[in-house]
């Protein structure tokens, strides 16, 4: 057994009083018996043995009594169940209302039953209990119980992903600062894809949905190859996942245009050519017939279309001239002056460094005149990677000139090696720290080359920085440049090289000043898709000392995962029919006195 408040039981001292006034009041004076009232004496040596079985009871009444108004004070709880209400308890309750819940089972959305249990659960708190709400926003609120209700009186499904297993932890952690016992309650349709995580054996109440899964079909990657697309347009690539079987018909828009139509098989991929966009940003969308699950049902991506840039480049240097006659051939890139591959031009350039370190300091005086911002500094043949980033993923580096910001912070990094700039920009140029040959980074032997050469001289070198993908609630590092956020007439102010939390679905664009130099496409995270729940042996792996039910269920699972009974209320009943008890008893003896 515990106690809510332990320094309440001194007062159990006072069951002592009962046996004290009862043995003060049985001190009686001496009698003298005169022979006119012997005869009361024999009558009350005939009742003696009722009066003290009256007098016994009386006594063990009142120290009951005592006893049990004590021990209610001290907030007993008993570690079972069933016993009365539960003790005061610390509960987190984490419903999921995340993208997949919106889906239509049985006829309802699935999150009107989590949200029905979610009540019942708030209906079971009491006043002492502290409740904290945890839903797809991932921040828990603690508040009244009147707070909660009114807060799932308003949820509702949004586009994004609830790591379950994520929530849990937060929920663990906070529990684990409070002083009295703590409960997770988990409210969820429980998709195998949201359980990940470290294992949690703390007491657990998990409900889930009582209806099967819903069939659904979503759309869960578009992609449009590489940008910005030439004149000649481009290819837009869906990935259709799910349950079923067939293909699906899905359309592709492109602005305001009439869509066109393509057959996908669920679990496959197909293509729609695009043609005819005039220069400018674009919002393609690919969208599938609704389903049970809408929100997955449509995708949109920001697309650039722009003339391929005119390349001037040196035949001599291997590597660079083969990956731009490939892009030459493919109609990236055409010949002209517009931007210098590899060598510092009168206009736009791709800057590396010369193969003879005593060029060095000329290149340097020759950035300098055009008001260049960056040098090249020593070099350094530590080997390290570059760091993962939207321009470039890992790549191992075996020899670099240190880039050097001249004045102030440095700014426009779109790359880094080993934490230290390796691809800058300054205007319209861009410096590289390595040469792109094997003795300095394999680079040039991968397949990711030759896009990245592409997004050099076609976004880089003409000012446009990147094309970002996300999904709602992922948190973005924005190039150094951007200083605001667009979506429509929502506008985000942000500094530059931070990070940006998108919370809408679709095309945000990223300004410099009133610049857009590059977009951030919003979609709704694959995974929410798979519909299919965690079975019981996955979620007792996970979490082993979870009690698991259905929604429909709630009111009599909750709080009963910490198996903690409250014995105040059982307590104050006994104290009552006691003191009834006490009354009764006095006032027959009364009587019969």
């Amino acid at each position: 057994m515990s106690f809510a408040a332990p320094q309440a039981l001194a007062g159990l001292l006072l069951a002592a009083i009962p046996v004290i006034l009862h043995l003060i009041a049985r001190r009686e004076p001496p009698t003298v018996v005169f022979p006119a009232t012997r005869y009361l004496a024999d009558a009350t040596r005939l009742h003696q043995r009722r009066l003290q079985l009256q007098h016994f009871l009386l006594l063990l009444l009142r120290t009951l009594l005592i006893v049990a108004l004590v021990l209610a004070a001290a907030g007993p709880s008993w570690p079972t169940a069933g016993l009365g209400t539960h003790a005061p308890t610390a509960a987190v309750l984490i419903v999921d209302n995340s993208l997949s819940s919106g889906a239509v089972a049985a006829g309802v959305p699935v999150l009107d039953g989590l949200k029905q249990a979610a009540r019942a659960v708030l209906d079971r708190a009491t006043p002492d209990d502290r409740i904290w709400l945890l839903t797809a926003d991932g921040i828990p609120r603690q508040g009244t119980l009147a707070a909660h209700r009114g807060r799932i009186d308003t949820l509702a499904s949004v586009a994004r992903r609830v790591d379950v297993g994520q929530a849990v932890r937060t929920a663990a952690l906070l529990l684990a600062e409070q002083d009295r016992p703590g409960e997770i309650i988990v409210i969820s349709d429980l998709q195998r894809t949201a359980l990940a995580g470290e294992p949690h054996d703390g007491p657990m109440t998990v409900l889930r949905p009582a209806e099967a899964v819903p069939p659904n079909a979503g759309l869960t990657r578009m992609t449009v190859g590489s940008q910005p697309w030439g004149p000649d347009g481009g290819t837009v690539s869906v990935e259709v996942a799910g349950s079923g079987e067939g293909a699906r018909p899905v359309s592709v828009v492109a602005g305001t245009r009439s869509p066109r139509q393509l057959l996908v098989p669920i679990g496959g991929q197909g293509g729609q050519k695009v043609t005819g966009l005039l220069p400018g940003w674009w919002s393609v969308t690919a969208a599938l017939d609704p389903d049970e699950l809408r929100a997955d049902d449509a995708r949109t991506l920001a697309l650039r279309v722009a003339p391929a840039a005119r390349v001037s480049w040196a035949a001599g240097d291997q590597y660079l001239a083969t990956a731009a006659e490939v892009l030459l051939q493919n109609g990236r890139i055409a010949t002209g002056g517009e931007v210098s591959l590899g060598t510092l031009g009168a206009s736009a350039a791709v800057v590396l460094p010369p193969q003879d370190p005593a060029q060095v300091g000329a290149l340097n005086r020759a950035l300098a005149a055009r008001g260049v911002a960056w040098r090249f500094g020593e070099l350094a043949i530590t080997p390290t990677a570059t760091d993962s980033g939207p321009w470039l993923g890992r790549e191992r580096i075996t020899r670099r000139y240190r880039l050097v910001h001249q004045g102030g912070a440095p700014s426009d990094v779109l790359a880094t090696a080993g934490g230290e700039p390796w691809l800058v920009r300054s205007g319209r140029v861009v410096l590289v720290g390595s040469r792109f040959d094997p003795d300095w980074t394999p680079l040039p032997l991968s397949a990711g080359f030759l896009p990245f050469v592409d997004a050099l001289l076609n976004r880089a070198a003409r000012g446009e920085l990147i094309q970002l993908t996300a999904a709602p609630g992922d948190r973005i590092l924005v190039p150094d440049r951007v200083t605001a956020v667009v979506q429509g007439d929502q506008q985000w102010p942000i500094e530059g090289g931070s990070a940006f939390t998108a919370t809408r679905l679709g095309p945000h664009f990223l300004l410099a000043e009133r610049d857009t130099v590059g977009a951030l496409s919003v979609n709704p995270d694959p995974l929410e898709s798979d519909l299919i729940r965690a079975g019981d042996a996955e979620i007792g792996a996970l979490w082993p000392k979870a009690r698991i039910g259905t929604v429909d269920r709630a009111a009599e699972l909750a709080f009963q995962a910490g198996a903690a009974s409250d014995l105040r209320g059982p307590l104050l009943w006994a104290a009552l029919l006691l003191g009834l008890g006490e009354v009764a008893l006095a006032t027959a003896r009364r009587r019969r006195t």
